[in-house]
This record gives C-alpha cells, sequence and structure tokens, in this order.
C-alpha cells in the first residue's frame, strides 16, 4: 500500500527535495574525510618503517678527549662491542662515508683533510630484543671516555609524538566532517519536510504511516549520499593515486579498502539521521 510503482509520479517529488547543494557539499566533504584518513595512514605507516630502522640500527661515536686520540680507543670500543649479546652485526664507517653524511650539513667540497671528524661505528643489534644498550653505554664510558651511545632515542620521541599528533588531527578531521555532514543533512531534511507540507498532510488523512513517508525521505537522501560518496571517494582515490609515485603505499589494495570505510559509513550515516529527524518530525505533527 501506496508504494510507488515504476513509472508514476513520485509521492515526494525531487524538485522539492534538497539535491545538487546536498549533493555538493557530501562530495567535497567525503573527499576530505579521504584525504584525512589517507594522509593520517601513509604518515603513520612511513613512521612505523623508520621507528623499525631507528630502532634496529645504532651507532657508536668516538671523539678524541685530552689523553687519547679515538684511534686509540677504536680497540677497547670493538672488544666491548664484541663482547656484548643481542648484537649481530657492527662496523666501521669509512673516511668518506663519514664526509657524504656531513655534507648535506656544512656544504659539499667544504670539508678539509684538518677537521677533526670523529669515528662512527655502526652497530646492528639481533632480533632477539636482547640487545642491553644502558649497560653497554655505561661499559663503553668506563673504557673508553671519548665514546658515546647513539641510540636515536631523541629523534625516535619526536617522530612518535608528530605520528601521534597526526593521528589525532585526522580523528578531530572525520568527527567534525561527520558532524557537519549531520548537520547538513539535517537541514536538508528539514527543508523538504517544509516544502512537502501539505502531500504530507494528504497522507497523513489517508492513513499513511510515519514509516511510510520517512522511508520517501530515507530512500531520497540515501540515494544522494550514496553518489556523492562515491563521487568523492573516487576523487581521492584520484589524488593518492599520483601521488604514488612518491608514496607507494597509496596504491596498495589495503590502503584503498580503509579509505572505502568512508563512503560505506557515510550512507548508512545519512539513513539513519533522515529517519530519526523525520520520525521524530512528524510525531510532533500528531
Amino acid at each position: 500500500m501506496f508504494e510507488t510503482r515504476p513509472g508514476t509520479t513520485a509521492l515526494l517529488p525531487p524538485r522539492n527535495m534538497a539535491g545538487p547543494a546536498l549533493l555538493a557539499v557530501t562530495v567535497v566533504k567525503t573527499l576530505l574525510a579521504c584525504l584525512a584518513l589517507g594522509s593520517a595512514l601513509l604518515v603513520d605507516r612511513a613512521a612505523d618503517r623508520w621507528l623499525a630502522r631507528a630502532t634496529s640500527a645504532v651507532s657508536v661515536q668516538i671523539v678524541e678527549t685530552r689523553s687519547q686520540t679515538a684511534d686509540e680507543q677504536l680497540p677497547v670500543v670493538l672488544r666491548e662491542l664484541a663482547a656484548t649479546p643481542g648484537i649481530s652485526n657492527f662496523r666501521v664507517l669509512e673516511k668518506t662515508e663519514l664526509i657524504k653524511l656531513l655534507e648535506p650539513w656544512l656544504g659539499e667540497g667544504n670539508i678539509s683533510d684538518d677537521l677533526p671528524l670523529p669515528l662512527l661505528i655502526e652497530v646492528t643489534p639481533d632480533t632477539t630484543g636482547n640487545f642491553a644498550d644502558a649497560a653497554l653505554r655505561a661499559r663503553l664510558t668506563a673504557v673508553a671516555p671519548g665514546a658515546q651511545l647513539d641510540t636515536h632515542g631523541r629523534w625516535r620521541a619526536t617522530l612518535e609524538r608528530m605520528a601521534s599528533a597526526l593521528r589525532f588531527f585526522a580523528g578531530l578531521v572525520l568527527i567534525m566532517v561527520t558532524f557537519a555532514t549531520g548537520t547538513v543533512i539535517l537541514f536538508a531534511t528539514r527543508a523538504g519536510l517544509k516544502t512537502n507540507e501539505d502531500i504530507l498532510d494528504v497522507l497523513h488523512q489517508i492513513g499513511a504511516q510515519d514509516s511510510f513517508i520517512s522511508r520517501r525521505f530515507e530512500k531520497h537522501f540515501a540515494k544522494l549520499t550514496l553518489i556523492a560518496a562515491t563521487l568523492g571517494f573516487l576523487s581521492a582515490v584520484a589524488f593518492f593515486y599520483a601521488l604514488g609515485s612518491l608514496v607507494p603505499d597509496a596504491r596498495t589494495g589495503s590502503f584503498l579498502i580503509y579509505l572505502l570505510s568512508i563512503p560505506a559509513a557515510a550512507i548508512p550515516f545519512s539513513w539513519q539521521v533522515t529517519r530519526y529527524y523525520v520520525m521524530a518530525t512528524l510525531k510532533t505533527r500528531v
């Protein structure tokens, strides 16, 4: 009863319902939500890789002291590293490698032969996790006053804070976009109810239930949201695909599945918001 048959005129004319404006706003908001989520995912994955590399490699720097040169301290430092459990490999970097590391900061060709360069040892802990950096640092200080163990702790902490801040920012953007989208849908639904008041009165008089009227609005706005969310999602996919030459993760299947959660959530969200508002409004008209 009261169902609209194919080929017949809709009970609630589409021209009396919010259309292009809501469509455009939802496209933009879906795009923003996908960009926020995608950016957070890409940075989070990159941060995980950087942290894994920083955790899996530490270094020992040996500088000259008043009583010993760096070369004189090197043998005892190497013995300590060889005797330390939890280390799979270590090697002393060549002078040319040190120069390449310093050139981005001091400029190419600006490192003279008389510039005092420290000795740098690259240490790779094994995968067992038995590497005790605090104990090694204490032993190195005892046998070689100029030796310093660097576990990149400060850099890791900064990176972790940055990743956490980005996750928080992305979550905040998603919450704001969700709230704004819900507000827009509410105003559009309100406008649709106001415009079709005469039709609603007639439907009530002939015995139409509130649920029947609500379904007309739900289907309209769900269909509109489906189209808009799909367009916003495809726009975000195109953006990240173009970015894929710089960030390969942006073209992976798992990344796209995460992005797909935005339009997948937008449609039932629109449906529920519309149903709640229409049902609540129609009850006050009885």
